[in-house]
């Protein structure tokens, strides 16, 4: 069992040949202002490039919006998936057979000091002790934040779940009482910080980046079980059961 995660910068110029998008699609993006229809238009082409490449289905399938406002493949058999955006940047994350996605992407200098602190005023006293304890402060922020919102967007919460959900980095931990079952990669890049939380059955993480002609390139797999897997990423998992979780935190 494996997640994708494909990530796509700058604007391509969008044109319906080669993209594998139904023509509703364009037909919907037109009512959007330029970034949103190039951010729309791009996401659904990586969710297309990766159906295609993952599964063989040569064209978007239908899309639903949920009562979340989540998009999600109308077919229930599909696989789930999440899109998240930063900066120039685009972000799908696939999950095979039946497991759930949560992405999320930051620009790590993209806040001041003064709002890395308000973001800091929903994190736990374990959040909080990890940040300190690391040499960058704005990064080590951007990290937990990151991590939150990618599980958020996998359960489907959002905002309204925070009070769901405690990490605990220095652990390698985290716990859920919405979605239990779930683990989560994070990673710092030099400008870029990206968490993909899947279902904890996924073994393997593969990484890929598209450039602007439609041409695909490897950046890594990351083997889930790995204890370490890059000197400024982390990996969380869920705690076995309630009764530790509730120890622990």
């Amino acid at each position: 069992m494996a997640g994708h995660f494909v990530r796509w910068t700058g604007d391509p110029g969008f044109s319906p040949e080669g993209m594998r998008i139904p023509q509703d699609v364009f037909n919907t993006a037109q009512r959007f202002a330029d970034k949103r229809r190039g951010r729309f238009l791009a996401a659904r082409t990586l969710l297309a490039q990766l159906m295609l490449r993952v599964y063989g289905i040569n064209e978007l399938p239908p899309l639903i919006t949920k009562f979340n406002g989540r998009p999600a493949f109308a077919d229930s058999n599909l696989p789930d998936f999440s899109i998240a955006y930063a900066g120039n940047m685009v972000g799908v994350l696939l999950a095979e057979e039946g497991g759930r996605a949560g992405l999320d992407i930051e620009i790590v200098r993209a806040h001041s000091r003064q709002t890395q602190e308000q973001l800091m005023q929903g994190f736990t006293s374990g959040e909080i002790a990890w940040i300190n304890a690391q040499q960058d402060f704005m990064e080590a922020v951007t990290q937990i934040w990151t991590l939150r919102q990618s599980i958020l967007k996998l359960t489907g919460e959002g905002e309204s779940g925070l009070d769901s959900l405690r990490l605990l980095p220095g652990a390698g931990r985290l716990r859920s009482t919405l979605y239990p079952d779930v683990q989560v990669v994070c990673d710092a890049e030099p400008t870029l910080v990206w968490a993909c939380a899947l279902s904890s059955a996924t073994q393997r993480l593969h990484l890929w980046e598209m450039d602007n002609t439609l041409q695909w390139r490897p950046l890594r797999e990351v083997e889930m079980s790995k204890p370490n897997i890059g000197p400024r990423a982390l990996r969380l998992t869920s705690l076995p059961n309630e009764r530790s979780a509730q120890t622990e935190i």
